[in-house]
């Protein structure tokens, strides 16, 4: 009944409405909110900020979600322990990607997925800032995003493959003529980007103050589909990891153009909390990426 109730808590937290969170929980929303002030009740303290609407969580709300989360991780694991002593793995997978990779997160997911059909497996995108705030409070078990190596987080990292920086630009362009473009000559060209708060686009602004360039993007979006369509409307050319789109193509109409001077590259991995006791699933990904070769696929 308590771990029930803390379900219930999360979801509210994730949904930020009380008629989703019932639907998402299969429960009817008296159900769910009657739930939420019983556990008010017994904890002597206002979790939920109510008006008309949900209007978020109290100060000691937010931690007890933190403490729901735990509990729920750990109740997770020793389901999925139990399962796999009668049946094999089985279990719920969360995994917090990062735009510019989330296609090709897509082959160690199916790949999983395929061998253990009794993980269910939830992909959501997310900033590579907000996956290590997701691992730390329970609210991912996976991350697929930079690997950080600063002891930003408490987190276990693996190297999966390394993106490099390439423009995405319309056939139509000149540039589409050349085998590679400077930075610097790039910075000339109408630019669509993603948002500022992507760590992918503060990497772009690096390069291009190092070079002595400022570039203003007439648009900026969160999307990798929305900004490829801008480039192949033909106004716009953008930066972006080439190997993201390395398992279905270049948009039609664009193609890619090797930048240089400098090259750049940065390194994308596996991350989960770095905890006593792993969740057995999230242990069994890790174990079952480290035999991919991602890079070869990209020679």
């Amino acid at each position: 009944m308590i771990v029930r109730r803390l379900l219930y808590l999360r979801a509210l937290a994730q949904e930020k409405h009380f008629g989703r969170a019932a639907e998402k929980c299969n429960v009817s929303q008296p159900t769910l909110s009657s739930a939420i002030r019983q556990l008010e009740d017994e904890l002597g303290i206002p979790i939920v900020q109510r008006g008309h609407r949900f209007s978020g969580f109290t100060q000691e709300g937010f931690r007890v979600l933190e403490h729901a989360n735990r509990v729920i991780s750990e109740s997770e694991k020793l389901k999925e322990e139990l399962s796999q002593m009668r049946e094999g793995l089985a279990g719920f997978l969360r995994i917090g990607v990062m735009p510019s990779a989330l296609p090709i997160a897509a082959l160690t997911t199916s790949r999983f997925g395929k061998n253990h059909p009794g993980v269910s497996i939830e992909i959501v995108n997310r900033s590579a800032q907000q996956i290590l705030t997701d691992i730390e409070d329970f609210s991912l078990d996976i991350g697929v995003s930079y690997l950080t190596g600063s002891g930003v987080a408490k987190v276990r990292e693996m190297p999966l493959y390394t993106e490099h920086l390439s423009l995405l630009t319309p056939l139509n362009s000149p540039i589409a003529e050349q085998e590679s473009i400077t930075w610097k000559e790039a910075a000339k060209t109408p630019m669509v980007l993603l948002n500022k708060g992507m760590q992918n686009r503060q990497t772009i602004d690096n390069v291009f103050t190092e070079q002595g360039c400022e570039v203003v993007p007439q648009i900026e979006t969160n999307s990798l589909m929305n900004l490829a369509a801008h480039v192949r409307s033909g106004g716009w050319s953008s930066i972006v990891p080439r190997e993201c789109f390395a398992f279905c193509s270049e948009p039609p109409g664009t193609c890619m153009v090797k930048l240089v001077e400098p090259e750049v590259s940065n390194a994308v991995g596996l991350q989960m909390g770095e905890i006593e006791y792993p969740s057995v699933v999230t242990e069994n990904f890790f174990k079952a990426a480290e035999e991919l070769d991602i890079d070869s696929m990209f020679i």
